[in-house]
């Protein structure tokens, strides 16, 4: 139960009260930080970890890049940079950002590459698919060269941003719409968490300084160490374990490195109580002082995953859409004659056209620009073969039907709906 509004929470504190903990200005220990998890390999038939796999090795292409772009005038208070970076990454749905300088000890010995990003330069090097025309040459030449990438020592960094994604409560063993879900809470923070870095990077780059990403698939840094700095979680004494101060072991990490100088946040004061004591239990409890709370901040702590976090099924429903539709007669036009492509092809002029070419009018905005790559790169995973036969586990309607709306609120959707899909819902032609 809230208590407390946060109408007037600024967006750079995040959803979560860290500002209400406890810090150190010393550095915390951190040699009994444990090493970083591993994805596995191998997966249970049905699981959606090898297509999450998939995304992750997609998006690791674009972890770095050129810096093309002189400096950009932004506010020299590295605090101020700092706020508004954090303010970008809850943005895109972070739980919980910290900042702290790059030392030498953060970075690994043998950094992680990840060993999907081959396999998906062979299915490139064979053309783009069909029907992706706002895929210019140069953006698909661009996604080839950054596979090849060899990517140097981020030694001169400065300044890392540490992502946090916290897990969601564990699907039931019996839980109706789970037979993909099961298992894939790391995957599914790796995903989140590797939006998140990626495009702060692309962000940070386009401001014209360096900035590289760091996911749990590839990283020339250490996680976990750069995790206890930035003062999202502190090393358990006894057994190395990382540990939140509002959602225990239960997250996954990411971070982009950077040359831009940011405030750094402190560590948590490992013998500061932090929630240990009982006036800190009461505010996150309540609410007070931040958007999430002790018994809220999961939404199906007690809900099944297929239902999603808001309550539709309260909603009335009807047979038929209040809107007639007259089936027989609707049109099917060629997708050419959508207002996107006509604008592409000139119909609408030639400063509509060029402003198309590319997607120039996603890049007028900095958030907008800074997701460009991430997107073009994921829009080629939309097309391609079935991969195997079809699983006799799909023979039911209504299952698939909790599977599949299972499987996007655990990936972070908010509301999503099926629906047939007669003829006339399909363009009669392609571009």
């Amino acid at each position: 139960m809230r208590f407390f509004s946060y109408r007037n929470r600024p967006v750079h504190l995040g959803p979560f009260p860290l500002e209400t903990l406890r810090r150190t200005k010393h550095p915390v220990g951190d040699a009994s930080v444990m090493p970083m998890e591993v994805l596995r390999t191998e997966y249970p038939e049905l699981s959606i970890g090898p297509a999450i796999r998939r995304y992750l090795a997609m998006m690791d292409t674009v972890r770095d890049g050129d810096v093309v772009h002189e400096p950009a005038r932004i506010p020299r208070d590295p605090r101020a940079r700092a706020d508004h970076l954090k303010a970008a990454a809850y943005y895109f749905d972070a739980s919980m950002v910290g900042i702290t300088s790059l030392r030498p000890g953060h970075c690994l010995a043998v950094p992680r590459s990840n060993s999907g990003i081959s396999r998906i330069r062979e299915e490139l090097a064979r053309g783009l698919p069909p029907g992706l025309v706002w895929i210019t040459d140069e953006h698909y030449d661009r996604i080839l060269a950054s596979m090849e990438r060899i990517r140097g020592d981020i030694g001169h960094h400065r300044s890392a941003i540490v992502f946090l994604v916290h897990y969601l409560r564990d699907p039931r063993p019996d839980e109706p719409g789970a037979e993909w879900i099961h298992g894939a809470q790391t995957e599914r923070a790796a995903i989140l968490n590797a939006n998140v870095a990626i495009l702060i990077a692309n962000y940070i780059r386009l401001l014209g300084h360096e900035a590289r990403a760091h996911t749990l698939t590839a990283t020339e840094v250490d996680l976990n160490r750069l995790g206890v700095a930035a003062g999202l979680c502190i090393p358990d004494p006894e057994t190395g374990d990382l540990v939140n101060p509002f959602v225990g072991n239960r997250f996954g990490l990411a971070a982009v490195t950077t040359t831009l100088e940011l405030a750094p946040d402190q560590p948590l004061d490992p013998g500061g109580g932090n929630l240990a004591n009982w006036f800190h239990r009461l505010e996150w409890a309540t609410g007070w002082g931040g958007v999430r709370t002790a018994s809220g901040f999961d939404p199906y702590a007690t809900r099944d995953y297929r239902m999603g976090p808001y309550p539709f099924e309260k909603i009335r429903r009807v047979e038929d859409p209040t809107t007639f539709v007259d089936e027989a007669r609707v049109p099917r036009p060629p997708k050419r004659a959508n207002w996107f492509e006509r604008a592409l092809y000139g119909d609408l002029g030639s400063r509509p056209r060029d402003a198309s070419i590319g997607v120039k009018y996603v890049n007028k905005s900095p958030i907008g620009a800074c997701a460009r790559d991430a997107m073009g790169n994921l829009a080629l995973l939309q097309f391609g073969d079935a991969r195997g036969g079809v699983s006799p586990t799909v023979s039911d309607p209504a299952r698939n039907a909790d599977n599949i709306k299972a499987a996007c609120y655990f990936l972070a959707a908010d509301a999503v709906g099926l629906s047939r899909a007669p003829d006339w819902v399909y363009y009669s032609h392609d571009s």
